[in-house]
């Protein structure tokens, strides 16, 4: 009997399956339950299960991987529902936290201060002090951090702790002091340490990582509940959550660090974005990822998907190791409404999967980036989700014309105002992104991921330059195929803040550490020693700089390694920045180490089919869909493919529309597209 492998994604609208046996692959789509996360993963399981020509009962046995990238801590974050967490501190250092609403961000066309996590009340500072080396200056008070921790509980009704001292990155002994004796004390709270989760030099990026953790510590709940149901319809072994990192971890260990999994669902995007590129041969690409919620963008480069260490998770800044991944509000669910101003906007909110879009005939009455592409003739109503969900056309009509006799317009200019809306706010963020990174669109492809992202992505790479889009057969559960397909991924850092060169000893020294913790990590994840691997990162500033780049470091410390580390970093921070930038001469300091730990384990694979066609595709329909001319908006008559006879070999010369089973691919004019051996249609831009 063959094994099979089952990727997840539970999406804000939609729970994407994906089935393997390593030769063939069967997906599906159920929506998702905000209430109970279970309920979707089982439906849609259920439903992959069924066009596989089996049951769900009789597939599971049969499972030797069920990955699964989940919302759970990001719908916690995203909506602020998390427990209520006091943090205890190093005395003097209580207002560290509560000082960074100083800042403001963009919200509704306003600067606001960010939300936070942790009111200024909930903060409780004990005698303990290290200095900047680990040297213990002030011996901390067990007895001190325990009345602090019940006052805390008693006064402020607090549900977890947080514990952060200054320089525990050095030196974790009062952390672990602390933690040890809250947990004796208490051991009905939930208490999380800083530095145990990740030992970042940064104070405050550290200490929100902390509380993050503290305060997302109850969302794995419905995960476990799952796992449980799986367990009792057959599942032999446990699922692998998929991280922001781009990798896999045990249920335990996402147990343990729960904001790890802030971003799994777009990382598992990652993942299956590199498995297309690879195939393609592809080594420079950025993943467009539109599904229901939002617009998600990685950037990959030289075969691998670019990665941060810190910055803003949902309007919080944190430290966290995670693909690069940047979002827009522009999702197929995404709402058209008017601002203060009297003009035209889409997003933040979205309509989700209940009520949803007004055509989805769920109880929704705004208009939303769907309900425009209904409108405007690019998704036929009648074929969505092929034909399981009939969509409601006059529903999404009555929608758009409610607002613009708000505008003073009618239904089909407003549509064609969301759609170039989403469109410019995608265009806008990825020129951002490579503008940042210092890197050239125009040698780049575009990955074509989720449900909307075949309707956009054409028309992106013409306004950036991008001369191909890959659309991969599975498209809008690409994000489910990562899940199936990411290796187990551990990391371990140590902050060191030396400058380089250094006595060669002590870097192995430290590095001899971590390879240890990731070993044994991956071992507790039951990864066998032939299929691990064990890989170094540094991160290098110029001395006093405030940011770090992230270098790759597999060639051992000694001397001569430092100084081909020094020059890799100075060449990628002249290439990012621009010969103008370096100071010749100055410093160069190491600011962390990094290990990072792979596990190879069982893996679904791309499709790959022997057939072909030399012939153009035929079409099986004509569609009027309109487009946008000026001020204007006029009616365009396109040929319509149907994606199931597509073949490696097909042509397809735009204008035209496939249709899938789930989703629906726009092909511009000037635009023209071929099948590969995996079935991805691989679009290039013609002068």
């Amino acid at each position: 009997m063959s094994s099979f492998c089952i990727g997840v994604d539970v999406g804000g609208t939609f729970t994407d399956v994906v089935l393997s046996d390593g030769a063939q692959v069967w997906r599906a789509k159920a929506p998702s339950s905000t209430a109970a996360l279970g309920e979707g993963v089982i439906a849609a399981c259920r439903l992959v299960a069924q066009r596989a020509g089996t049951s769900l009962e009789a597939l599971l046995p049969r499972v030797a991987r069920f990955g699964l990238g989940t919302t759970a801590v990001t719908n916690v974050i995203a909506a602020r529902t998390g427990r209520r967490v006091g943090l205890v501190t190093t005395r003097g250092f209580e207002d560290l936290v509560p000082i960074a609403r100083v800042r403001r961000v963009p919200r509704d066309g306003w600067l606001v201060p960010p939300d936070g996590l942790i009111d200024r009340d909930w903060i409780v500072g004990v005698i303990e002090r290290i200095d900047r080396d680990g040297k213990i200056l002030q011996a901390l008070d067990r007895t001190e951090v325990v009345s602090a921790a019940r006052r805390l509980i008693e006064e402020q009704r607090v549900e977890a702790i947080a514990v952060s001292f200054l320089w525990s990155c050095a030196n974790a002994t009062h952390e672990q002091q602390a933690v040890e004796a809250i947990r004796a004390e208490l051991p009905d709270i939930a208490v999380v340490s800083g530095a145990a989760l990740h030992p970042v030099v940064r104070e405050y990026e550290r200490t929100t990582f902390a509380l993050l953790n503290a305060y997302t510590s109850g969302s794995l709940n419905g995960v476990e509940s799952l796992v449980d149901e799986l367990k009792h319809l057959g599942l032999p072994g446990l699922p692998l959550l998929v991280h922001s990192g781009g990798g896999s971890i045990s249920v335990a260990e996402g147990r343990r660090a729960p904001a790890t999994l802030a971003e799994s669902g777009p990382a598992a995007g990652v993942v299956g974005a590199l498995a297309v590129s690879r195939a393609a041969g592809v080594t420079d690409a950025v993943a467009c990822d539109m599904g229901g919620t939002s617009f998600d963008m990685s950037i990959i480069h030289n075969s691998e998907a670019l990665r941060r260490t810190r910055g803003d998770l949902m309007g919080i800044w944190t430290a966290l190791p995670m693909v690069d991944i940047e979002s827009v509000t522009a999702g197929g669910g995404s709402i058209g409404w008017i601002d203060s101003m009297g003009f035209l906007r889409v997003g933040p909110a979205s309509a989700g999967a209940r009520p949803g879009p007004a055509c989805y005939s769920r109880g929704g009455t705004q208009p939303t980036v769907t309900d425009a592409l209904v409108v405007l003739g690019y998704i036929d109503p009648g074929r969505f989700l092929g034909g399981d969900m009939r969509l409601d056309a006059d529903a999404a009509h009555a929608a758009c014309a409610k607002l613009g006799k708000q505008l003073g317009s009618d239904g089909l200019k407003v549509a064609w105002g969301i759609w170039e809306i989403a469109k410019v706010e995608m265009v806008r963020a990825l020129r951002a992104q490579f503008a940042q990174k210092g890197l050239d669109p125009r040698q780049f492809t575009i990955i074509s991921m989720g449900g909307c992202g075949g309707l956009f992505n054409a028309l992106i790479a013409q306004e950036l330059g991008v001369r191909r889009v890959l659309v991969p057969e599975l498209t809008s559960v690409l994000s489910a195929f990562g899940a199936a397909n990411a290796d187990v991924r551990r990391e371990r850092s140590r902050g060191v803040g030396i400058l380089l060169p250094c006595a060669g000893d002590r870097l192995s020294n430290i590095a001899a550490e971590l390879e240890r913790a990731v070993n044994d990590d991956l071992a507790a994840d039951g990864i066998a020693q032939a299929a691990r691997s064990v890989g170094f990162e540094a991160d290098l500033r110029f001395m006093r700089q405030q940011f770090e780049l992230a270098i790759a470091c597999d060639e051992g410390f000694g001397i001569d390694a430092q100084q081909a580390l020094i020059g890799a970093f100075t060449e990628e921070y002249r290439r990012r920045y621009g010969q103008g930038a370096l100071v010749l001469g100055a410093p160069v300091e190491l600011v962390s180490l990094r290990a990072i730990g792979r596990g190879r384990t069982v893996r679904a694979d791309l499709a790959r089919t022997t057939a072909s066609a030399s012939a153009s595709a035929t079409p099986i329909a004509r569609r009027r869909i309109w487009v946008g001319n000026g001020a204007a908006v006029e009616p365009l008559d396109v040929d319509v493919i149907s994606a199931v006879a597509l073949q490696p070999g097909h042509v397809v010369e735009g204008p035209a529309l496939v249709d899938g089973s789930d989703t629906t691919i726009w092909i511009p004019p000037r635009v023209r597209a071929r099948v590969d051996e995996h079935c991805t249609i691989d679009m290039e831009m013609l002068s």
